[in-house]
């Protein structure tokens, strides 16, 4: 499997993800997909200097369209990290083999905004994101709100309700 872990995270690489995440399950490389950063040079150099020790690209959804497929067919294992659940739908509607290179989406820190709803502990979904997640469930990903791997995940059905109520 070329995709190892799928994550939506508003950080999209920081320290928790490197010291909880990658250290529970390693990757080769990672691949943030967000327009801004990719389109911005100061946050591109960041987020390329993060993880020294693993290889990583930023792309656009565009650029992300075109180069996901050959991820998904390499032998080595890596992580694909989108800023929110609009950029992964975008980007799963355009890959449809995404789906069956991994299942699960991994939600990790969603900043509190205005008119965003708790779901969890540091994750909160505005109203726009859930036809997103809602898309993403249909194509057939399990998806969980979870920080740390050694901490409950809340799933989207039961994270749905919290939203609808």
């Amino acid at each position: 499997m070329a995709v190892s872990f799928l994550r939506i995270d508003d950080r999209l690489i920081h320290g928790q993800m490197a010291a909880s995440w990658i250290g529970s399950s390693p990757c080769d490389g990672i691949v943030v997909v967000d327009d801004d950063a990719a389109q911005n040079e100061v946050q591109k150099k960041v987020l390329l200097s993060i993880l020294p020790s693993v290889k990583t690209w930023v792309f656009s959804i565009a650029e992300a369209t075109e180069k996901l497929p050959k991820v998904i067919e390499s032998q080595k294992r890596y992580y694909v990290v989108a800023r929110n659940a609009q950029a992964l739908s975008h980007l799963a509607a355009a890959v449809p083999q995404l789906r069956q290179a991994i299942g699960k989406i991994n939600v990790g820190p969603l900043s509190k905004r205005e008119d965003a709803i708790p779901v969890n502990k540091g994750q909160s979904v505005t109203p726009e994101e859930i036809p997103a997640f809602n898309h993403l469930a249909g194509l057939g990903f399990s998806i969980e709100f979870r920080l740390l791997p050694d901490t409950a995940a809340v799933s989207w059905e039961a994270a749905a309700k919290k939203l609808a109520g």
